[in-house]
């Protein structure tokens, strides 16, 4: 199951790199993506431990919210996980008319999380640029550069992908 929900995640990001994005522009921009998608996205004062959100109402259009109180990088991967569940929820043959996901830090990993980590994760380092730039020499501090991210994502996404450090 979780190979079927890994792959689906990969084709769906590839999909909506292509769609509204440039795929030799780097970092990827989530926020941007999802304001071209027709999402609604906002930073906000968060509760404790509540890294993001997604809130999709029934002829409303869905609402991404990450804390602001997190970094820069960490704000990037959140967007693009709730991004993630947009995703998944809406780019099917009956979509979802409405649904709320609330990420918090240590939080359950469930099929819909899991989905969209894989989907954020290729969103932002897509996986054949990320194995060009290791084969080129580029460290794990040039990857986060490059991507927008922290270097513990590009470890995580490293050892997803089998490519060695």
């Amino acid at each position: 199951m979780a190979t079927l929900i890994k792959d689906k995640a990969r084709a769906d990001a590839d999909r909506i790199l292509d769609e509204f994005w440039s795929p030799s522009l780097f970092p990827v921009d989530p926020a941007q993506i999802a304001l071209k998608m027709g999402l609604r996205v906002y930073q906000a004062d968060l509760d404790p431990g509540t890294s993001g959100m997604i809130l999709k109402l029934a002829g409303e259009p869905a609402e991404i919210y990450f804390a602001s109180g997190e970094s820069a990088q960490r704000q990037n991967f959140t967007c693009a996980h709730e991004l993630g569940h947009f995703v998944e929820r809406q780019y099917r043959e009956r979509p979802d008319d409405e649904f709320e996901f609330v990420d918090r830090r240590n939080g359950a990993v469930n099929a819909h999380e899991f989905y969209a980590n894989e989907f954020a994760g290729n969103l932002l380092m897509p996986a054949d640029d990320m194995r060009s730039e290791v084969w080129f020499g580029a460290s794990d501090a040039d990857l986060a550069r490059r991507y927008g991210v922290s270097q513990h994502a590009v470890r995580v996404r490293r050892m997803k992908l089998g490519i060695g450090s």
